[in-house]
């Protein structure tokens, strides 16, 4: 016998007769055409799956066999086949912490409070290790599913599911068509303290009748519900039911419409929410829905229905592609390939995980994928705590942090130092190990790379090369044609304001009155002494400011060229005569200088432009597949939030999300700085409002260094720092 096949804490369970609890049931499953097996309790709660090997030996459970003679007669009968004792040892660690196990030396008494005690050390280790999400059971809803099962019940469940998906695949025809519509609220007054409001409000409720879909789902199929509560997640109160006992149920497609069944309800309340929205006159009702219709959609596609966490997408997806345990299973994988590859530990193919090519590829990409968006869903709850709760909250997400990151670290290394595959390796691990570290020190802290960001510009029309209308009024005269060259003050355009003549001329009679009265004013005073001059005078000047004013308003009337350039008419004949509002725009003078690229960048590039700039790649949106070389002309020191161009919005194809500003310029949801590039010389003229893609180059750095800025950045922009 191998010595792999031996465990060190084989002692502890050799001489035990333990046994199945007597209200557990064993169901097959069958995943990718091989059968696992599934203990139950009678309620579900409690589940356990085992592979075939596993259930040999939970299937000789009685309470008369020892361990040891279990262990004896399958080395007996399966030979190289037979589980391991470390296996066996893991299995039954497994069974008793899933309250699974009965033993019969104990009395029935301890053996509950015990079971208590465990199950309350449990909840406080979990609110120790998670604070920011803590379960409160309330209810047993168990009955009142009953009823809600039997009255859906009476229409099949396939014409359930069909209403929802043509629900939800309306809904999505018709959301392009209402897109502009919905975006043009913006963030600003998504995020107003009114709406937050109204959104606490209406989350609860949608979670609410989320779970109640689960707990449907699982009583029409003959499942039991017997948990129901609330789910503090960053303090925030959200309804959960305990479903667990689909797990056992055999069918794959019936653990799959559970888990699904909550995803389904919330995307169906969005879709209706959205359809009735669309014809909802403004007011409440019209809030009310577009929030169910953000707080439904957005939740489940970043949270519920999205598979790199935990919960139903997960819980689908596993089904669906016939993996069990597909993240715990992943995660040994990879610990195995480390142990195998990395460590030597030498073990034989008999004893490593029986992995086919479908679950191999599966368990390469989940893992990975699944740690960093876990990462990222915590750093983002992390920020908005700190955000709202200042200090404390500071304190509860680096904690979250540091569990996300630094504890599974731990663990992992904790595990391979007690690991007895790993110890029997010795020294061939400790150098595999330290390999794997300095390599990856090496690549993290020491070895620059590359470091290089994209961002977008504009070809950029000063400000004073748009022609706007002054006032309101007439354009009376041309004083130059589309295409005429000018040079700074010659005349362009002339309007006629009669409105604006003629408050002009009031204003200059107004002038002459005052002035008349204060030199009325003036002599009573030098006789008598009893007239007020002071207020005589003092109408005198505002008359006086209000004639200057409108002078000033009528000189405006005659648009000069304020730079040198060429006048670009967009009806080149039909202009005079042509009645146009305050600030509408008619024209521009297209100048004769070399175009100017201006860029809008992040708060966090800003630094790096001016300290660590090493080379720039222009691309213009006319030929996207020549790059220029550009220089830097100026940096604006000072951030802002107005956007040089529409085109480097959201909806003008830009990365900027912006902010309703009436009529005013577009001002950007987030602070910007803005770089002037010049183009070298010789390229080709491109047209003003011309989209330009940037590629700006730094100094390479190592890994270690370029993450500490982002997250120094990101902690900066959720600071409003």
């Amino acid at each position: 016998m191998s010595d792999t096949h031996l465990s060190n804490d084989w002692y502890r369970v050799s001489t035990a007769a333990p046994r199945l609890r007597r209200d557990v049931r064993v169901i097959r499953h069958i995943y990718l055409g091989r059968p696992w097996y599934v203990l139950a309790d009678r309620t579900g709660a409690r589940v356990h799956r085992l592979t075939p090997a596993a259930h040999e030996v939970a299937g000789r459970l009685d309470g008369h066999r020892t361990v040891e003679e279990i262990w004896q007669n399958l080395q007996t009968r399966l030979a190289e086949d037979a589980p391991t004792q470390d296996e066996i040892v893991r299995l039954l660690s497994q069974l008793h912490q899933s309250d699974l196990l009965d033993n019969s030396d104990t009395p029935m008494l301890d053996d509950l409070l015990e079971r208590r005690d465990k199950d309350r050390n449990q909840k406080w280790k979990k609110v120790l290790l998670n604070p920011l999400s803590i379960t409160l059971p309330l209810i047993d809803p168990d009955r009142a599913m009953i009823v809600l099962a039997r009255i859906l019940g009476v229409v099949p469940r396939a014409l359930w599911w069909g209403a929802g998906l043509a629900i939800i695949i309306v809904a999505l025809a018709m959301l392009p068509l209402h897109w502009a519509a919905l975006t043009e609220r913006g963030l600003e007054g998504f995020l107003d303290l009114e709406n937050l409001a109204l959104i606490a409000l209406i989350y609860p409720l949608v979670k609410a009748i989320h779970e109640i879909g689960h707990g449907i789902a699982v009583r029409s199929r003959g499942g039991e519900v017997h948990e129901m509560g609330l789910m503090f997640i960053a303090f925030y109160p959200i309804p959960y039911v305990e479903a667990s006992a689909s797990l056992a149920f055999p069918g794959k497609w019936d653990r799959a419409a559970v888990a699904g069944a909550g995803v389904m309800v919330e995307l169906v309340i969005a879709s209706l929410a959205f359809l009735l929205w669309i014809g909802a006159e403004p007011g409440m009702v019209r809030a009310v829905l577009f929030n169910t219709m953000i707080v439904s959609g957005v939740s489940t596609l970043l949270v519920n229905g999205n598979p790199l966490l935990k919960f139903d997408g997960y819980h689908v997806l596993c089904d669906v592609i016939e993996i069990p345990n597909l993240s715990k299973r992943g995660n040994a994988w990879w610990g195995e390939v480390a142990r195998v590859h990395v460590l030597g530990t030498g073990e034989r193919a008999r004893t490593r995980m029986q992995v086919g090519a479908w679950e191999r590829v599966w368990f390469a990409l989940y893992p990975p994928a699944a740690f960093a968006y876990r990462v990222f869903i915590s750093l983002t709850i992390a920020l908005f705590v700190a955000t709202t709760h200042r200090f404390a909250g500071v304190l509860l997400a680096l904690w979250s942090i540091t569990l996300m990151l630094i504890w599974p670290i731990v663990k992992t290394a904790h595990k391979g130092l007690t690991d007895p595959r790993i110890q029997r390796a010795g020294q061939r691990a400790v150098l595999g190990a330290g390999g794997v570290a300095v390599v990856a020190g090496g690549l993290i802290f020491a070895v620059p790379l590359p470091h290089y960001a994209v961002v977008q510009g504009v070809v950029w029309l000063p400000e004073e090369a748009i022609l706007r209308a002054p006032q309101a009024g007439r354009i009376a005269v041309m004083h130059a044609g589309h295409g005429a060259a000018l040079m700074p003050g010659a005349p362009v355009v002339t309007f006629a304001a009669p409105d604006l003549e003629a408050e002009a001329q009031v204003s200059e009679a107004r002038l002459r009155k005052a002035e008349a009265r204060y030199a009325a004013a003036r002599a009573v005073a030098r006789t008598d002494g009893r007239a007020d001059v002071a207020q005589a005078r003092g109408r005198v000047t505002e008359a006086r400011r209000a004639r200057d004013d409108a002078l000033a308003r009528l000189k405006a009337l005659r648009i000069d060229a304020a730079l040198h350039g060429r006048l670009n008419l967009p009806d080149e004949t039909g202009l005079v005569g042509r009645f146009l509002s305050r600030g509408d725009i008619f024209g521009h003078i297209l100048p004769e200088a070399d175009p100017v690229i201006r860029v809008a960048m992040p708060q966090d590039l800003a630094a790096l432009v001016q300290q660590e700039l090493r080379g720039i790649g222009l691309r213009l949106a006319h030929a996207p597949d020549r790059v220029m070389p550009a220089h830097v002309l100026r940096v604006v020191p000072a951030g802002g939030d107005a956007l040089p161009s529409a085109v480097l919005s959201l909806d003008g194809g830009g990365p900027f999300a912006t902010l309703p500003a009436g009529n005013g310029p577009l001002r950007s949801a987030t602070r910007l700085f803005q770089l002037d590039l010049g183009l070298p010389e010789g390229a080709p003229r491109p047209a003003y409002g011309m989209r330009a893609h940037v590629r700006l180059g730094f100094a390479p750095k190592p890994m270690a260094v370029r993450l500490a800025r982002q997250f120094r950045a990101l902690f900066l922009r959720a600071f409003d720092v």
